[in-house]
C-alpha cells in the first residue's frame, strides 16, 4: 500500500467515525425525545379530572377502551363481608385489599383499598365517596380460596363469589372519605398512545440509517482499488510496446 493510499484511508476513517458517531448521538437524542412523550401521555391520563363512575363505566356495560386508567369518582357503602386479598400485585409481596362498593346503580364495583403485610385485614363499613382510578378486569387469576385470596381480579371468574352485580372493571382508590388506614397501592402507568413522540422515533430510525450508511460507503471505498490514484498513474505511464513494435515492422513489410 503506497503512503498516499495509506494517507487517504486514515482520513476517510477519521471523517467516517466523526459522522457515524454524530449521527448516533442525534439518534439516540431523538429516541430519548420520543421515551419522554410516551411518558408524558400517560401521565396525562392519569391527570385528567375525575368524572362519575357511571359515566365511565355503566353496571352492564364491557368496559369500554376510553376508560382504561381513568380516574373516578364512586359514592356507596362497603360491602365489608365481601372483602378479599389479592397476592403480591403491586409487586412488593403484600396483599392487596380489595373490598366491594354497592353504588346506587344496584352493583358492586371492586374496589382496591390499599395494601396489607397479612391476611385478613380489618373491614370497613358504612357510607364512602373516594376517587381512584378505574382499570378493567384483568384476564387471568384464581378463584377465591378458603381465605378468600386470590392472585388477581378477573371480573368474570369473581361473579360466582358475590351476591350482588359486579361491574366489568375496578378502581384503585387514592383517596377516600372517610380516610382509609392503609397505605396506597400504587396505581399501575397506563399504555401511552402509539403515536405520541412518533415524529422523533422516525427521526431516530432516520439517523441510525445514515450511520449505516455511512459504514457502508466506508468499507465500499477501502476495498475498491480502482479508486487507488497511484495505481491509475502507474498505469497510465507504461508504454504499449505491442502498438511500438507493429509501427516499427510497418516500413520494412512496405519496402519489400
Amino acid at each position: 500500500m503506497t503512503a498516499h493510499r495509506l494517507l487517504r484511508n486514515v482520513a476517510l476513517t477519521v471523517v467516517a467515525a466523526v459522522l457515524v458517531v454524530a449521527m448516533l448521538w442525534l439518534g439516540r437524542w431523538q429516541f430519548t425525545a420520543y421515551d419522554h412523550h410516551q411518558s408524558d401521555d400517560a401521565s396525562a391520563a392519569l391527570d385528567r379530572a375525575p368524572v362519575p363512575l357511571d359515566d365511565a363505566l355503566g353496571p352492564d356495560e364491557a368496559f369500554p377502551t376510553t376508560s382504561v386508567s381513568r380516574p373516578v369518582v364512586v359514592t356507596g357503602r362497603y360491602l365489608g363481608d365481601e372483602q378479599f386479598y389479592v397476592r403480591d400485585m403491586a409487586g412488593d409481596g403484600r396483599y392487596a385489599v380489595a373490598t366491594p362498593v354497592m353504588t346506587a346503580a344496584g352493583a358492586a364495583v371492586i374496589v382496591v383499598r390499599g395494601s396489607t403485610a397479612s391476611v385478613p385485614a380489618p373491614a370497613p363499613t358504612g357510607s364512602v365517596r373516594l376517587e381512584g382510578i378505574l382499570e378493567p378486569s384483568q384476564d387471568l387469576a384464581a378463584p377465591l380460596d378458603e381465605r378468600r385470596t386470590t392472585n388477581g381480579i378477573q371480573i368474570a371468574r369473581l361473579v360466582s363469589a358475590f351476591d350482588d352485580d359486579l361491574y366489568s372493571g375496578y378502581v384503585i382508590a387514592t383517596t377516600s372519605d372517610p380516610p382509609d388506614a392503609l397505605p396506597a397501592v400504587v396505581v399501575p402507568r397506563p399504555d401511552a398512545s402509539f403515536w405520541a413522540g412518533i415524529r422523533n422515533l422516525l427521526y431516530a430510525l432516520q439517523w441510525w440509517l445514515f450511520a449505516g450508511f455511512v459504514v457502508f460507503m466506508w468499507w465500499r471505498i477501502l476495498r475498491d482499488p480502482d479508486r487507488d490514484p497511484d495505481t491509475d498513474a502507474d498505469t497510465d505511464a507504461e508504454p504499449d510496446t505491442d502498438t511500438d513494435a507493429g509501427d516499427a515492422r510497418r516500413p520494412a513489410d512496405q519496402s519489400s
